[in-house]
């Protein structure tokens, strides 16, 4: 209880710290309408997940809302409610202790914790592989047609939630025939929730068909698996050995992450006994399946390798540190390595809250800084900005378009100052930088000057991807306030 308390104060004291990302404004934006067939339409043209989470986060908002905090409560609470399922995974596989243990390494992973604030499906799909993870040991205890039905019921949702469920609930399935007599109990729960995947491929291969790039494949595929396991210790921002102290404290978590992996196979070697070390194995099997086949899956073509998409290996592979940690024998030793881990997802955590490097781009802040307009203007900003800029302006009409526009004013968000204007008419009368490593610079002209998507290209931002949001006065009344709707337009070329 102390420890799922604890996982929910972290969870939700920092809930409207940080702006929506890119991801969240979409779903807040431009997933969730207010029927739910549209929202389930906009799901299997424009996200490249199941429905499940969306489906849910509809009912959620029709009592809560789509504000930030609104939307993100529903992802701490799945990810407070992981807690004491590892816990019972862990007591399942081992004992009480290792159970505990188990739960203290999850409640403050701050990959775990990052997005259980976040209002996307990830905290949901840890939630359903660590629930299947549970009842798949009680399977392997006892299997009964209830134990393995329950299995499969939560190894069909997490299918339903995320495509990448079925690297934890495959070799699970292939477990279970394996070891299961009689045999055909099995094969009817398996059966079961093959039929649930087989009918989720036609909508895979609409959501895939949709021609989206996936800007991820630029890195190697192997090292995108090295950067995976350090933010698994040291949380998603910035990119993996960033400069500074930032680098610094991310390559000490990703060591002590290593330690910790080692030290939890002496202890199974020299202090667990041989049910904990089963356990054990049983943990870091689906955990190791879960982060290798994708990675081996990318190496031969099939390359959808993120960190992101990796999150369920994650909380199997913290269940069986903690088996090891906690194993009977291993006594304070134990202890002492899991403490020490937890005392180093602390501090990451910590840094988290206090450093805006490490922490979402602010497009609130953006937002409140670009500020009204008393006539016609453009705002240019990378790729990623425009859905939360969007959501954050509160302009009802987004639609895609690539129309010149008069303007006088022209507002150049990016990654660092000097940003060339569209045109030598205009002149820099403002330059500010933003929280979060963002920079804002306004330029203005006497006149209204014609401005075109190749006159936003010469800017210079092409590389960051940059997008044009042409608005006009309607942003002039627009506010912060998730409640306050204005109607206007915005069309991005």
């Amino acid at each position: 209880m102390t420890i799922t308390a604890a996982a929910a104060a972290i969870r939700f004291a920092t809930l409207g710290q940080q702006s929506f990302d890119h991801d969240e404004a979409v779903t807040a934006w431009r997933v969730l309408h207010p029927s739910l067939g549209a929202t389930l339409n906009v799901t299997a043209h424009l996200e490249r997940t199941p429905p499940l989470y969306y489906f849910l986060a509809w009912l959620w908002s029709k009592a809560m809302g789509t504000g930030q905090v609104d939307l993100r409560v529903l992802s701490a609470t799945f990810g407070t409610l992981t807690v004491p399922v590892a816990f019972l995974a862990g007591r399942e596989l081992a004992s009480r202790r290792a159970g505990l243990v188990a739960a203290a390494l999850v409640a403050v992973n701050p990959f775990l914790v990052w997005y259980s604030q976040e209002a996307r499906a990830y905290a949901l799909l840890v939630l359903l592989t660590v629930l299947g993870l549970y009842l798949f040991s009680r399977a392997l205890r006892a299997p009964s047609e209830r134990n393995l039905t329950l299995w499969a019921i939560a190894s069909a949702l997490a299918l339903c939630t995320h495509y990448f469920a079925v690297f934890v609930v495959a070799p699970e399935t292939i477990w279970l025939i394996a070891v299961t007599r009689p045999r055909r109990r099995a094969l009817a729960a398996t059966g079961m929730v093959g039929a649930v995947g087989l009918a989720l491929l036609p909508l895979a291969v609409l959501q895939e068909g949709a021609g989206r790039l996936n800007g991820f494949r630029a890195t190697p595929v192997l090292e995108r698996g090295l950067q995976t396991a350090v933010h698994f210790a040291s949380s998603v921002e910035p990119q993996v050995l960033a400069r500074g102290w930032i680098g610094a404290l991310q390559l000490i978590a990703g060591i002590g992450e290593a330690a910790l992996g080692v030290a939890a196979i002496a202890l199974l070697w020299r202090a667990a006994d041989r049910t904990e070390r089963r356990g054990a194995a049983v943990a870091a099997g689906i955990g190791g399946a879960a982060f290798g086949v994708p990675i081996a899956l990318g190496l031969a073509g099939f390359d959808y390798v993120d960190s992101r998409n990796m999150i369920g290996a994650l909380a199997p592979l913290l269940v069986a540190a903690g088996i090891a940690c906690g194993a009977r024998r291993a006594g304070r030793a134990g202890l002492a390595v899991a403490a020490g881990a937890c005392a180093l997802s602390a501090a990451v955590l910590v840094a988290v809250s206090l450093s805006p490097a490490m922490q979402r781009p602010d497009w609130r802040q953006v937002a409140r800084a670009v500020g009204p307009s008393p006539g016609a203007r453009v705002l240019v900003v990378p790729r990623l900005g425009q859905d939360p800029l969007a959501y954050y302006l509160r302009a009802d009409d987004f639609k895609l378009g690539a129309d010149p526009v008069f303007t006088r004013r022209v507002d150049a968000v990016s990654r660092g100052p000097h940003v060339r204007p569209p045109d030598a008419r205009f002149r820099l009368v403002a330059s500010r930088a933003l929280h979060g490593q963002l920079w804002l610079e306004r330029f203005r002209s006497p006149h209204p000057v014609l401005v075109t998507p190749s006159a936003v290209f010469r800017m210079g931002l092409a590389v960051q991807h940059s997008t044009a949001l042409l608005t006009g006065r309607t942003f002039a009344a627009a506010g912060i306030s998730p409640a306050l709707r204005v109607p206007g337009l915005i069309r991005v070329f």
